[in-house]
Parts: structure tokens; C-alpha cells; sequence
């Protein structure tokens, strides 16, 4: 090909490494899927260049490059991160165990909270203190610090994370202690203080946040080391971009000295492709339905924009970081059904991942999701993942007959309660979220894309009775699209715990533009390529007085032009009411954190059309299918031959290189001008 300007965006998952590349002058897309290598994630994305050089695309004209990463994520989720020790303030050495003496599930006594990434042994003490207000009540005591790092040496750590109490408001003596530690221990202890990552209040998730950042480093400097290594081999000589949590992206020496940033990267780049699919489709409120080989991930996009949370959780460990509002069901392509002790069939959370796979891929011999699919006559096993993998339906049926045999059924019957189990798992998940969100799922379309998630969107939109299904060009490659639709993003906080009758409206401001200048000191230092402008986004975390937690009010720039305090109030007040229910305008309110937002924005892909239909939309066949214990003759289309205003109805089976689509009986697909495929109930006669 003679294109110079390829755009490259990569999504690792579970069992397919997803690449998407764009031609930024023509628009032209090429989208590929092969299998995940989990020893070595690096060489999938390797094989995955050799497969585009063998269709004419010469790595060298690769010039943006932007892929998620699950290795930080996986570290912290198998616990293989590195050995690192704890400095903490005199009395606080428990922080990690004590953490917030909560169940983790409330009506379960037995119930039990996570194991800390860093046992109490390997937790030291300095002689320091701060008062809340950031004064020194206690000055820190070097010469003990001396002998602590001799201690900390001692016990075979080979990094220390420094989170002293209040530090957020004074980070000095986290400050001289790690350029202490670092002197002391000539270069031997990773040094991480928890000021310098997020400064921002309670002292427990600020401590676990930083130690899971120094806990998964090692990993994940060594993962970027070889992939630039794996790209320079290839002849890729762009800079890496590395998604993050929050949807954006930065470059790859961010993401190293940061990786806790890029724990939620893939999903979150999902996200943003969804919003860009959402967009074309001119839908605003979408539930996004993400479904690959190990999981189902669910997000919420109102009003055209994703929904964000500062207190996320993984693994029982809070992550206060911004990241893209994300809910996750081990319900994937490759989750395996199994019996339980009470004899009820489950299916997930456990995976086969791509390595032995499912069974139908020839090597497992546990039956997935994948081999229910299969079993049921949705998939063809002659076009799975573009023909690169081939299936074995002989394989699929041999895995399901113990289940079939405790049920006292058949394979295929296995096959069918297997996938209904699996939707009730993810109706359960999407059902709390409804409900923590309050919006009706009938005034909301369901998005669904990955591998899996097109399969089985429609059963789990009729479950929820939601207004449509929406299913953009290329579904299974979405996160990679995503990738290259990210902008670079980066969040700033201040905390400040004041009363806001405290803070002159000024100072305020002052504030505001201190974050507005580190986040643009943050943009500048990424040499970003060619971005069309920059935005500021700002906002608050208020509560009323005697409250535990707050609420995120976002700050329009015009409120901070006009010093007007009494339309700040008011706007919180309003925001209280509406998630709340009530709210107290007589109450006084506090301000617990500033923020600040940077947006560098990317060039976006040109939105896509396809040619109108000039006839009806013609089956290529029949194929036998079970739909919620039902046989049905469902007409095949190929999804390359549906053009704009082509519609079908049900039951139907549209296949495509990188996923499948199942539609019931009693809907109908129409494609629109952009090649999404909206699914709809369709009236009854």
C-alpha cells in the first residue's frame, strides 16, 4: 500500500489481541484479530504486525501508535507484583490491616477483607507528625530514618512507599525522606511518596493507591521495555501512547512511572469508542455492553458523555483515582460452566482465557460460553475470528456432557441453560446499576460490541426491556478504535477540607489556576502530535457540614469569572437533591477537593458511510439455532452485505469477521447510513 499515514490503535485482551489501523488521509480501516499470547502479551502484538505486513502495510508507515494494557491490572489481580515495604507516620503502622474494618459483603459475617499487598513486617515507622492543617507538630527524625532504612533493606524489599499522615496538605517530610532513602540506599529501594501521586485526603486509600502504583511498576516497565522493543524490531518508530483509566492516554514514560493510571485502560478505551459509535448512530443515553473472553463490562453514557467515579475498587482495594465508570460480571466467551456444591450450574467467573481456550478451539476440555454458542448453531465454525480459528463443534459437545449429564438433558439443552445462566449474571449486575443510577433502562439503548457482546446483546436487552440494541461496523475491535479516537487526558487535585464561607472567592480562583497550570505543564511535557486545541474542565468534592463523603459538583468557567459564591451553593444544593432526594440550602458546606481536568484533543476517525440499499436484504441461508429452549430455522446474513435502510427481522444470525450477532424472534435489524445495525422490537400484528 502506498498510504504514509497509519494510525494504529491495540487492545490486549483475555484470548484476542485486537488491532485497528487507520489510514488518517483516506479513512481507510483495517481491523485484525490474534490470539493473546499471556507469557509474552509483547508478541501478540508482534504477530499481529507480521499479519498486517502480509496484507500490504509496511510497519514503518505505522506513525501513532496507542495501545491498552492489561499488565498492571493483571499483576495486582494474581498478586506477582514486586516485594515492597511501608513507611508510615509513628502509630499507623496497622493502616494496611485495620484498612476500613467494613464487610466486604455486609450480610455475610464470614465475609473477609483483602489481603494487604504488603504484610505488617514490612511496614516501618518514622518519628514525624503534621496536624491536619499541613503545620509541623513533630519535625521528621533523619537519624532514626537512617536505621529504618538499614530495617527496610534488611528485609529483602526492594522498593518503599512513604505515606505520611496529612501529607496531602504538606508533603515536606515525604519529600526529605524519600531523598533520604534514596541516598542512603545507593539506588537500591524504588522510592514512591504518596504526595507526589495523589495528594489528596484519607490516609488508608492513599497508601494503598501508592503501593499498588510501586507494586505493579516492575512488571510493567519490564512489559513497555520489551514492547518497545518488539515495535523497534518490526520497524515501528513511533512514540507509544498508553491508554488510561480515565479514558484518555499519555505517553509511555507517564504510564511507567504511573501504571496504577492504567489499571482500567482497556474497558475505559471501549468507553470512548462507544461514545464515537453512539455519536454516528445520533443515540445519547447508551448502557455499553463490552463482552471478550474473560468478562462482561458495563458502563453508562448519558447525554453523550461517560459516566466517572473517584472510588473505584479492584480486588477489595480502593483505587481513588478518576476513571471511567466501569461494572464488570465474569461472564465472557471463555467463562466455563461448572456444577456447585448445592448442584446449581454456574457459568464464570473463572475463564479458560485463550490458553488451553474452549474447548472448541482444539486444546481445552472445560466448556465455555464459546462452546455454548457454538453448540447452539449461532456461530460458523468456518468464519470465527475471520477464519483464523478454526472450531470443533465434536470438542464443544464432548466438554458439555457432564453438565448435561447432572441436568439430566442433552449437550445442546446444556449448551442453551448455560447461556441463560450467563444472562442472568449480567442481569443481576445491570440491575444494581439501574438502580444506583436511577434511570430507566427503557429510555436507554444497549451498546454492545467485543467479541461476545454482539451474541448476546439481545437477550439481555430483552431481559431488561431496553429501548434498542445498537451494534457499530466493527464490534469486536471497538476497544482498539477507541484507543485512537482517546484524547490525552490528565487530572490535578488539591484537597482543602474548608468551609466554603472560609475561602475567599479569589483564592479560590487562585487555586483553581495553580491545578489548570500543573495539568497544562502536564500536556506539554507529552509532545503530543498534531492536537486540534485544548479544553480545562473543572470541579469540586463538596459535602455539607458533618457529612462523611461528597459529591462531585462540576465548576463551569463562567461561575469562576464572576465570583458569584451564592450560584455555587445553589448549584450544589440542586445536585444533592437529585441524587440524593433533599437537600439542606440552610446547612453550610464544605470543600473538601479541587480538581482540574486537561483535554488535548486528538483528531477523531472521519465518521464512515455505506452505500444505500438499491433492493431488499437477501439471506445467504438457514441455519438451525436454540433460542431460549426453542429450535428455530434463522435466516444467515453477512454483515458486508447490509447496506443503508436494508432491514431483517428475526430470527437471524449476522456474521462478520471479528463477532456474530443473534436476533430474536419478535425483532428487527435496519442499518443505518453509517453501518450501524439498530435492533428493535418489532410491533406485533
Amino acid at each position: 500500500m502506498d498510504s504514509q499515514n497509519w494510525r494504529l490503535g491495540i487492545d490486549i485482551g483475555g484470548t484476542f489481541t485486537d488491532l485497528t489501523l487507520l489510514e488518517q488521509s483516506s479513512g481507510e480501516t483495517i481491523t485484525l484479530k490474534t490470539p493473546t499470547v499471556p507469557a509474552d502479551p509483547a508478541q501478540g502484538i508482534a504477530n499481529g504486525l507480521e499479519a498486517l505486513k502480509k496484507r500490504g502495510v509496511n510497519p514503518s508507515d505505522i506513525r501513532y501508535f496507542v495501545h491498552g494494557t492489561t499488565i498492571g491490572l493483571n499483576t495486582l489481580l494474581q498478586r506477582r507484583g514486586a516485594k515492597i515495604a511501608l513507611l508510615v507516620t509513628e502509630g499507623f503502622r496497622d493502616i494496611l490491616n485495620l484498612q476500613r474494618l467494613r464487610l466486604p459483603v455486609p450480610y455475610d459475617f464470614r465475609s473477609r477483607l483483602p489481603e494487604p499487598l504488603i504484610p505488617r513486617e514490612r511496614v516501618f515507622t518514622a518519628s514525624e507528625r503534621l496536624l491536619h492543617d499541613g503545620s509541623v507538630h513533630e519535625p521528621l527524625d533523619e537519624e532514626r530514618l537512617r536505621g529504618t532504612v538499614a530495617d527496610i533493606l534488611g528485609s529483602g524489599a526492594t522498593g518503599v512507599v512513604i505515606c505520611f499522615l496529612h501529607s496531602y496538605k504538606n508533603p515536606a517530610h515525604e519529600r526529605r525522606a524519600a531523598e533520604l532513602i534514596a541516598r542512603w540506599s545507593e539506588g537500591r529501594l524504588d522510592v514512591s511518596a504518596s504526595s507526589g501521586l495523589w495528594p489528596q485526603m484519607r490516609e488508608y486509600e492513599r497508601a494503598v493507591m501508592t503501593s499498588a502504583n510501586l507494586y505493579i511498576q516492575s512488571n510493567v516497565q519490564k512489559y513497555f521495555s520489551t514492547l518497545q522493543e518488539r515495535l523497534n524490531e518490526a520497524g515501528v518508530a513511533s512514540t507509544p501512547f498508553i491508554t488510561q483509566s480515565n479514558g484518555g492516554i499519555m505517553d509511555i514514560r507517564s504510564a511507567a512511572e504511573a501504571p496504577v493510571r492504567t489499571l482500567f485502560s482497556g474497558p475505559a478505551a471501549g468507553v470512548i469508542g462507544a461514545v464515537q459509535a453512539a455519536k454516528s448512530a445520533g443515540i445519547d443515553n447508551v448502557i455499553t455492553f463490552d463482552m471478550g473472553g474473560t468478562s462482561a463490562d458495563i458502563s453508562i453514557i448519558e447525554n453523550g458523555q461517560p459516566t466517572f467515579s473517584q472510588s473505584n475498587h479492584l480486588a477489595g482495594l480502593p483505587i481513588p483515582l478518576p476513571a471511567v465508570s466501569m461494572y464488570s460480571v465474569g461472564a465472557g466467551g471463555g467463562s466455563y460452566g461448572w456444577i456447585d456444591n448445592g448442584g446449581l450450574l454456574k457459568v464464570g467467573p473463572e475463564s479458560v482465557g485463550s490458553d488451553p481456550g474452549p474447548a472448541c478451539y482444539g486444546r481445552g476440555e472445560r466448556a465455555a460460553l464459546t462452546d455454548a454458542f457454538l453448540v447452539c448453531g449461532y456461530l460458523n465454525p468456518d468464519r470465527f475470528a475471520a477464519g483464523n480459528v478454526r472450531l470443533h463443534g465434536d470438542r464443544s459437545l464432548r466438554a458439555l456432557e457432564p453438565i448435561a449429564r447432572h441436568l439430566g438433558t442433552d449437550a445442546r439443552a446444556a449448551a442453551d441453560r448455560m447461556l441463560q445462566v450467563a444472562i442472568a449474571n449480567m442481569y443481576a449486575e445491570l440491575s444494581a446499576v439501574m438502580e444506583q443510577h436511577g434511570f430507566d433502562p427503557r429510555e436507554f439503548s444497549l451498546l454492545a460490541f467485543g467479541g461476545g457482546g454482539p451474541v448476546t446483546a439481545n437477550f439481555l436487552a430483552e431481559e431488561i426491556q431496553a429501548r434498542s440494541v445498537l451494534i457499530p461496523p466493527k464490534p469486536g475491535t471497538l476497544c482498539a478504535l477507541g484507543a485512537l479516537s482517546a484524547d490525552f487526558a490528565h487530572d490535578a487535585v488539591l484537597s482543602l477540607q474548608r468551609m466554603a464561607a472560609d475561602v475567599p472567592f479569589a483564592e479560590l480562583g487562585g487555586h483553581y489556576a495553580a491545578l489548570g497550570g500543573s495539568a497544562s505543564s502536564w500536556l506539554d511535557a507529552q509532545d503530543a502530535p498534531g492536537l486540534e486545541g485544548r479544553t480545562l474542565f473543572y470541579s469540586l468534592d463538596a459535602r455539607y457540614k458533618g457529612q462523611a463523603f461528597e459529591i462531585e459538583l462540576p465548576i463551569p468557567p463562567e461561575l469562576l469569572q464572576d465570583g458569584d459564591y451564592s450560584r455555587l451553593e445553589t448549584s450544589f444544593h440542586d445536585l444533592h437533591r437529585r441524587q440524593y432526594g433533599h437537600s439542606d440550602p440552610g446547612a453550610q458546606i464544605e470543600l473538601i477537593n479541587l480538581r482540574a481536568r486537561i483535554v488535548g484533543h486528538v483528531r477523531k476517525p472521519d465518521a464512515q458511510s455505506i452505500p444505500a440499499a438499491p433492493s431488499e436484504a437477501k439471506a445467504s441461508g438457514v441455519r438451525n439455532v436454540l433460542l431460549n429452549g426453542r429450535e428455530y430455522e434463522a435466516r444467515i446474513y453477512a454483515r458486508g452485505n447490509l447496506l443503508a435502510g436494508h432491514a431483517i427481522s428475526g430470527p437471524a444470525i449476522v456474521e462478520q469477521d471479528d463477532t456474530t450477532i443473534v436476533v430474536l424472534p419478535g425483532w428487527g435489524g435496519r442499518t443505518d447510513a453509517g453501518g450501524n445495525l439498530i435492533l428493535e422490537k418489532e410491533a406485533k400484528a
